[in-house]
Formats: structure tokens, sequence, C-alpha cells
């Protein structure tokens, strides 16, 4: 019974990820913004990324799990 409450701790999260549309500025590439959040039971991770930066993230973190 243990094992199964600490399970469902452990895998509970929430993933927000809000799009902020495309950015310009001068001398800059447009970029396409996303809001992300990510919570767990103990963390939070939250900020601006681009979506090669959140494709970059998936990429790793898909590629450490074995």
């Amino acid at each position: 019974m243990l094992i199964n409450l600490l399970k469902n701790m452990i895998m509970k999260f929430n993933l927000k990820i809000d799009h902020l549309g495309k950015k310009e500025e001068k001398h800059d590439a447009e970029k396409d913004l996303y809001h992300l959040s990510f919570k767990t039971y103990n963390a939070e991770i939250q900020g601006k990324f681009e979506r090669s930066e959140i494709r970059h993230m998936i990429e790793m973190l898909d590629n450490a799990i074995v």
C-alpha cells in the first residue's frame, strides 16, 4: 500500500503550455514563444521558451530515458 501511495505522489505532475505568439525584434530572427509551467509535488519550472528550445528539451529527455 505504501508503494502505491509513493507511486501516485511521484507520478503526478501538471504541465501547462501557453502560446505567446511570434515576436520579432530589430536585427533578430522571428521567435515563436511559449510560456511553459511544469509542476511536481516538490518542484516547479516555468519560463518563456522558443519552440526550438522546447523541442531540444524533449529530445534530451527522450534520449536520457532508457
